[in-house]
């Protein structure tokens, strides 16, 4: 299927925002505008984004500094899911789009800045507050699971999952540019199209260096949501605590690979498991044919298994 959605930022400043500025923010937003697509795949059952395109509609760079973006989609969904398939995915394949989904799209893109920022900070100012940060995450968060009627944890252990290892550190330098007009402007804010924001005083908890320059990975990866998937853990792992599990998934590699266990799965549930239902993150890496190979997989939650009748 194919579809679009817009994506939209106002960064609410006192005067005019330096075109350095502008051209950084613009960068930042079409790279975001991306992730939340993927944010999107992973909270919706059965949807695989096969691509995505990113492109700027308007720029007003007058105070308020506003941009609109088209993000066009090619998604496809499994057959499985052809007779019961979510709401969500009938309407983003309407001629009409639900004005939320954009919204969406736009809060998306604000939760991963700020955990970006907010990972940035933790590593380079360790002990700094972020209270102000936190709760607009938190705000943030909340309004979007409202949105698509999803709970708040689940978003927040996508974003977790999406952005761990050394993702964490891309996403750091990724958001960087995002916040570039507000850099210096004690009053400034983000605003989202339904009127959510990241608030001035969460602005002034960002340092001015607290995004590192972008280093280029030289192994290139990739990361894939899947849901419902038969996952086989290996026995020699199964005594090792949270941070020594293997597993491998049948319908997708054979090569046990490391597993990751989200913080909010207890890993004493699957002391006893060979094998259990659950939607994970696979991490791909790409080699120098540009053939996908499993490197590691993050477990965000276990499913209860169907019974049959």
């Amino acid at each position: 299927m194919e579809t679009s959605l817009n994506h939209f930022v106002e960064y609410d400043l006192d005067g005019i925002s330096s075109v350095a500025a502008v051209a950084e923010s613009l960068l930042a937003n079409e790279r975001l505008a991306k992730e939340a697509a993927l944010l999107l795949e992973a909270l919706i059952p059965g949807l695989v984004i096969e691509q995505t395109t990113v492109s700027v509609k308007r720029v007003v760079q007058e105070s308020p500094l506003k941009e609109a973006f088209v993000v066009a989609l090619v998604a496809a969904f499994q057959p499985k899911l052809e007779h019961d398939m979510p709401k969500i995915i009938t309407d983003l394949t309407g001629v009409v789009v639900p004005e939320h989904y954009h919204t969406l799209l736009s809060l998306f893109v604000m939760i991963i800045a700020i955990y970006g920022i907010s990972k940035a900070i933790d590593l380079l100012f360790p002990g700094r507050g972020k209270k102000e940060l936190d709760g607009n995450y938190k705000k943030l968060v909340l309004v979007a699971g409202d949105l698509i009627q999803v709970p708040p944890a689940q978003i927040e252990t996508a974003v977790r999952a999406r952005y761990s290892g050394r993702r964490i550190s891309q996403v750091s330098s990724l958001v960087r540019g995002y916040f570039a007009p507000t850099a210096g402007r004690g009053k400034a804010r983000i605003v989202a199209p339904n009127g959510s924001e990241i608030s001035a005083p969460a602005l002034m908890e960002i340092p001015q260096l607290a995004i590192p320059q972008t280093i280029e990975d030289s192994e290139r990866t990739e990361t894939q949501f899947e849901n419902n998937k038969r996952i086989i853990l290996h026995a020699m792992d199964r005594d090792r605590g949270k941070l020594g599990w293997a597993a491998h998934i049948p319908s997708l590699f054979e090569d046990r690979v490391p597993m990751k266990l989200d913080k909010t799965i207890d890993p004493a549930t699957l002391f006893t498991k060979r094998q259990i239902i659950g939607d994970v993150l696979v991490v791909y890496t790409i080699d120098e044919g540009g053939n996908r190979l499993a490197s590691e997989l993050h477990l965000l939650r276990i499913r209860e298994r169907r019974r049959r009748r």
